[in-house]
């Protein structure tokens, strides 16, 4: 996957959702454990995103709903959420965190904050409907210095887009083709100003409790 300027974006999830091979959220609302680098909307772009999920949500009802205090763009998990490690998460936290956090304050050194990111497309994934922001962004460039600086035995990101999980799916969609249609035609420019990163520690999935940490 490349950015929202990438036309074929949407296509390379298209079979997939018409096929119905979707990935339910069986997690939502379940306990869970990592330690992430997030940011969040802004509460002009936090109502904007509210405002389009209402409109979404008329369309499949049955959605799961992001609620507004959990919106949040992952800039890329320090502690993985769903993954496997080798060893007690907290315990990894306690002996790299510092460390860890550390080197984010150096790489976030050299962004210009704060900086705007803007959201003009949704896209419907095999496991959530994402607001994509435009590309490049300074995100970016953030996630290739910290994979280097921070030599993280898993992956830093699950890809390379800079998105916002609107929904997630309980269910067969009622109408697939539909919901494609309506999400290619939908017109929205919503844009965040991003002045901070924050370093949490993630407890109900998805984000939906979580103590934060550091303030970077």
């Amino acid at each position: 996957m490349t950015d929202v300027q990438d036309p074929d974006l949407r296509e390379r999830f298209a079979a997939a959702v018409l096929a119905g091979e979707l990935q339910l959220a069986g997690s939502w609302g379940r306990p869970c454990l990592g330690y992430l680098l997030i940011l969040r909307p802004d509460a002009a772009a936090s109502a904007a995103f509210a405002d389009l999920q209402d409109q979404v949500a008329a369309l499949e009802p049955g959605l799961m709903r992001q609620p507004g205090h959990a919106l949040h763009t992952t800039v890329g998990f320090l502690v993985p959420v769903h993954q496997q490690v080798a060893g007690d998460k907290d315990e990894i936290w306690r002996r790299n965190g510092a460390r860890w956090v550390a080197a984010v304050r150096t790489a976030r050194q050299s962004l210009a904050l704060p900086f705007r990111l803007r959201y003009r497309r949704l896209i419907a994934t095999d496991s959530a409907i994402i607001a994509v922001a435009d590309g490049p962004s300074p995100i970016t460039g953030l996630r290739q210095q910290l994979t280097a600086s921070l030599d993280l035995p898993w992956p830093l990101a699950k890809g390379p887009l800079v998105h916002v999980s609107l929904f997630r799916y309980r269910q067969a969609l009622r109408d697939p083709e539909g919901l494609l249609r309506a999400l290619s035609a939908l017109d929205f420019m919503i844009e965040t100003e991003v002045s901070e990163l924050l370093a949490i520690r993630e407890t109900t999935f998805p984000c939906l409790e979580y103590e934060v940490l550091h303030r970077l």
